[in-house]
Formats: structure tokens, sequence, C-alpha cells
């Protein structure tokens, strides 16, 4: 397989601003990475624009230019952990949640004690999608209002109803995945996520540029980071600290969001995650090929959705995955700020979109189509006979 490098290059450079007045506009964003590639090849790798425009001399994006990539964190750790949980025996997909945090038996819904473990991860929960926690909590915690955010947090989805019985309905849930973080570091011998995540999956892949940045603080920051919003209720541009307010309150870490990460190190996740798909020989992999194949399967989804075992699918008539990526064949996930990464199991293609188009303001749609663009210049969609 081969790409077409600098028509890549040229796709990316189009999209990138040098005046923030051009962002959401005629520009998707100011820093992009990207990353392709198979399982024994590298077929790309990108980095454009800088890492803010507040300033005429900010930062070139390079390589190790750290982003957030938000959400991703749901299938680079909620995922990962919940696979390793299930090769150890401390969990199956089907065990009750109620099983794993008794507290959960004082949901207010008739039907709330069979919600299962594989339901968080697979969005079919019935817990709502999101909530603005961060309200009712300080952003940029010390370390004891974090503690404290967590556990009024918890309580609050405990006590919210659930909007159908699980297994119904599909919705897309951040607070299914902080439910999620609990449960793990229960399985875990109550183990921090950020630990784990460090120990279990950062560490043993060497994905040197990849962690969570726990309790940020103002003075506390990754450097050199892509900005990714110039937030008004922070008063300041969100650089090097985590995007996401509830995990911000939370204390910058949860298995929803708050993992900052390079195209690189995810193209190296996403790699050995398919060698052990494929069968490959894998040295030390961090989870089993029946574990893997099942969380990707069908079988960990549900009728209702297109996720599956804390991975999305392709969905809709024009995924942001592209038509090249075969629906039946691909996981992945996309990010709020702006990133994507894309797993073709046919083709046996790794692809990492990293941008930051929620600077500096979150209401830029132009992602979608950068997304599209870019996928299909690694696949093409397939010609008509």
């Amino acid at each position: 397989m081969k790409l077409n490098s600098p028509d890549i290059d040229g796709l990316l450079e189009r999209h990138i601003a040098t005046h923030r007045s051009d962002i959401g506009v005629h520009a998707t964003c100011c820093a992009i990475q990207a990353a392709v590639g198979t399982l024994d090849d590298d077929l790309y790798c990108g980095a454009f624009g800088k890492i803010d425009l507040e300033s005429s001399d900010s930062d070139h994006v390079n390589h190790s230019t750290s982003f957030d990539v938000a959400s991703i964190t749901k299938a680079l750790v909620g995922a990962t952990l919940a696979m390793q949980a299930v090769d150890e025996g401390r969990v199956l997909w089907q065990t009750p949640v109620v099983e794993l945090f008794p507290r959960w038996s004082e949901n207010p819904h008739p039907d709330s004690d069979t919600l299962t473990f594989l339901q968080l991860l697979n969005h079919t929960s019935g817990l709502p999608d999101w909530h603005p926690f961060y309200e009712a909590h300080r952003l940029d915690p010390t370390p004891e209002q974090a503690a404290q955010a967590r556990r009024d947090i918890l309580k609050n989805i405990v006590d919210t109803p659930l909007k159908a019985p699980p297994g119904e309905r599909h919705i897309y849930s951040d607070l299914g995945y902080i439910l999620l973080t609990r449960l793990l570091e229960s399985l875990f011998d109550d183990v921090s996520l950020s630990r784990l995540a460090r120990d279990r999956i950062f560490r043993p892949l060497g994905l040197d540029h990849t962690r969570y940045l726990d309790c940020p603080q103002l003075s506390d920051r990754i450097d050199g980071a892509a900005a990714t919003e110039d937030c008004p209720r922070r008063g300041r541009v969100v650089q090097g600290t985590v995007h996401d307010r509830n995990t911000n309150v939370l204390g910058g870490v949860s298995a929803h969001a708050g993992v900052f990460s390079t195209a690189e190190d995810l193209l190296r996740f996403g790699r050995h995650l398919l060698a052990i798909d494929c069968g490959h020989p894998v040295k030390d992999p961090l989870v089993s090929r029946d574990t893997l194949r099942f969380a990707w399967s069908p079988d960990a989804g549900s009728p209702t959705g297109h996720h599956v075992g804390g991975w999305d699918t392709p969905s809709g008539e024009r995924s942001n995955a592209g038509r090249g990526f075969h629906p039946d064949h691909t996981v992945g996930h996309l990010g709020f700020t702006g990133t994507s990464l894309w797993i073709e199991r046919r083709h046996k293609v790794v692809s990492v979109l990293l941008t930051n188009r929620t600077y500096p303001s979150r209401d830029n749609e132009r992602i979608r189509q950068l997304r599209i663009e870019f996928q299909e210049s690694i696949l093409p969609p397939p010609t008509s006979p």
C-alpha cells in the first residue's frame, strides 16, 4: 500500500490557519498532527501549524507536540482497562454494575439493577449523555477539591434517573464513563485511573508522550501543548490542561476524557491492537485476542447503536471515517477537540488525525470535512462497477 504524501501534505496545509479570525471560516485549526501505518510500514507522518496564534513567535507543531485527545480516551484507557479486567477474571462483560458498585442500587429507575458492565461501554446504560457538573465545582481544582468533586459527581450520577431501561436505547453518555472510572479503579484494587493507564498501557507500549495531567492548576500544565480553547469561564486560553470542563473539576482524570498524546503514540497503540487482532506474534500483548475480537464485534454492541465494547464504528450516510473505511471492518473513536483514531481491519490500516479545532472557539464545524477528506486520501471510496 502506498500513499501520496505530497497530496496529504497539501490537504492538511489547506486547513491550517495563520490568523485566529480564519479558524472556522476559511480554515479548520492552527495545529495538526497525522500518522498512518500498517502492521509493518509507516505510511505517513506529518505536523503542521503552530500550537496557538496568541503571538507571532508561537511554537511550531512537531511530532512530539501534545494534543488533548478528548474522547479517544474512552477507547485508549476505558476500553483497554475493561478488556484487561475481563482477561484477568476480575469481571465478566455481563456482570451487573450493582455487583461491582453496590451504591448503584440507589438509582431510582426500576430496571437500574439490570445494568451490565458491557452496557456502560457500549453506551446503552440509559444514563443521560452529559451534565454540566463543572458549574457546581471549581475549575483547576486542588487535589482536595477534585476528590470532593469526584464524590459529589458520582453521587449525582447514582441519583440520576435513567432515560430508558438498560440495553433499550443508545445514548452516547459521558456519565456512563465517569461511572466506569470508579468501577475500573475498584476492579484493580482501588488504584487510581491515571496510574492504571500509565502502568498498564502507556509504559508497556512505550507511549512516551502520552499521559494524564492529574489535578491541573494554573501553575501545572504540559509545556508546548496545542491550545484547545479561549475559554470565557476560565478566563484564559486552555493550553496544556484538559479541555473538557467536567474532567477538569474531577482532577484531570476520567475514562471519558483527559489524555494528552501524539499521533505517533496513538499509531503505535492502534498497530499493537491490530497485530493482536490479526493473530501476529506480539510481545507482551495488552489484551488477549479473544477478548479484543469480542470487544470489536457486533456481539459487544446493540441493535440500537453503533458503539461496541468501548469503541465506535462508522455510522450514518457519510461517516467521519470516510467511505473507504468499511463499517463492517472498522473501529475507532473521535474526540471533541478535533481528534480521531480509526483502525481498518480488512486493509490493516491505522489512521490518526489530531487537530485543535476547538481553538479559539468550540463553535467550529469544519472538522467533519477535514476528517472525511483525510480518511479518503488514505483509503479512497470504492469505485462503482
